[in-house]
């Protein structure tokens, strides 16, 4: 079940948060309130925390801003996908479209969020090494490496490109990701390097 909202009514209860917040708020409780959101959200994550708060709130009133319930189709992800946590799910570049399998394929990067790597940086890195954007899927960054869809033929050049290349102290290693299963010695059942080929 997918839920409606009453956008009109929702606009004016933001409208109304905002007005608060100028006139009514203390500034710098506000400001604490502020900073740790901010160190505690990703750039990425920011407006689902903020969405999902206004649900709180619509939730804890009443649900006054839910206009009807409808049998369509549901969510195609569910709340904690929008969010991306975990070793094993790493973080997507929000934006990114998954391209068709057939037309694609992964490719291992040894950088991750341990060099505070964002998806950004690493779609700059490959448009760097020639590629267009739109050569470029999905990106998922875990901690110690990275995962990047890319189309089939793009892929060979930027392995060409960016195998070797140091970035933030690091020479990086570009390569087909082997698929999961793989490699059985792998304990977390993800793919962990590169593949020999």
């Amino acid at each position: 079940m997918v839920s409606r909202i009453d956008k009109e009514k929702l606009t004016a209860y933001i409208k109304d948060l905002v007005e608060k917040i100028h006139t009514e708020a203390d500034v710098g409780l506000l400001n604490a309130y502020r900073s740790a959101f901010r160190k505690g959200t990703s750039f990425f994550n920011r407006s689902y925390v903020a969405a999902y708060l206004l649900m709180q709130s619509e939730a804890a009133r009443g649900g006054k801003f839910r206009a009807s319930r409808s049998s369509g189709a549901s969510s195609a992800r569910s709340p904690g996908a929008l969010f991306q946590k975990g070793k094993d799910q790493g973080k997507n570049d929000e934006g990114r479209v998954s391209l068709p399998e057939e037309e694609s394929a992964r490719l291992f990067i040894s950088i991750g969020r341990n060099r505070r790597v964002y998806p950004r940086e690493i779609l700059s890195l490959i448009t760097g090494a020639g590629a267009s954007r739109d050569d470029v899927g999905t990106i998922r960054i875990l901690d110690n490496y990275s995962f990047v869809q890319v189309r089939n033929t793009a892929a060979d050049s930027i392995i060409d490109a960016l195998h070797g290349k140091t970035f933030r102290g690091r020479t990086l290693t570009v390569n087909y990701a082997r698929n999961r299963g793989e490699d059985e010695s792998a304990s977390d059942g993800e793919t962990t390097e590169a593949s020999d080929g």
